[in-house]
């Protein structure tokens, strides 16, 4: 089964398709800079504005907690923390250790099922094939896809806790900057980690550093950066 990272994380916490669009609104907002570093949140005028229950805002401020957009001071008042560049350094660092370890879980196993794998590189495969009608952000999903389905695969419920917890929130980075990476090349980097994740490769942990680390953190600065400005 494919999974959707926003849908399957974001349904986790909200209690319906209202709560559910009222937290992706208020993540946008919050990323793109709609409400100042500082500012205090109010209930009342938040349920107001994006016309739902006080109960939806006070679902999506407590998810929004948890990602580091917010923070609930002493007095009970929410203030806006934002996202910084650092933020996205610390988080891509957290990243890049936890996937080489979900990489050597999976090396060390003796039986691994690959189908969320092979399912999730099928779609990458189909949607590469339509040439210069590919659509690059889908591409981008399905490819973070397979790094979810590495976590599956490697059953270490504890790291994937831990990874999701960020990736979340960089991946509505891209969704919101759109990506710049041309199809063909997001097919190509993550058939080479599918390869080395299911033929077993000795450097398996090389490949998903070089992966990762090989300008990919730079997009996201970079998308971080781009949604500022709309903004503004």
């Amino acid at each position: 089964m494919v999974i959707l990272i926003m849908s399957i994380f974001d349904n986790m916490f909200m209690h319906s398709p209202t709560s559910l669009d009222t937290l992706h609104s208020l993540r946008r907002d919050l990323l793109t800079g709609k409400y100042e570093i500082g500012q205090h949140l109010k209930t009342e005028v938040l349920a107001q504005e994006y016309q739902v229950s006080r109960g939806s805002i006070t679902r999506a401020l407590h998810k929004l907690e948890m990602e580091g957009l917010v923070e609930s001071e002493p007095n009970g008042r929410v203030s806006v923390i934002g996202i910084s560049v650092q933020d996205i350094i610390d988080m891509y660092d957290m990243r890049l250790w936890l996937e080489k370890r979900a990489m050597q879980i999976l090396l060390e196993k003796d039986h691994v099922d690959y189908s969320p794998l092979v399912q999730i590189m099928n779609l990458l495969n189909k949607e590469n094939n339509k040439g210069g009608t590919a659509d690059p952000v889908k591409m981008a999903e399905l490819g973070f896809n397979v790094h979810i389905a590495m976590f599956q695969m490697c059953g270490n419920k504890a790291i994937f806790m831990a990874w999701k917890s960020a990736s979340t929130l960089m991946q509505e980075i891209i969704n919101i900057n759109g990506s710049h990476v041309p199809a063909d090349e997001t097919y190509r980097k993550h058939k080479l980690l599918s390869d080395c994740i299911i033929q077993k490769w000795p450097n398996s942990v090389e490949v998903i550093e070089e992966h990762l680390m090989g300008g990919s953190r730079d997009i996201y600065l970079e998308a971080l950066e781009n949604i500022k400005h709309k903004g503004d």
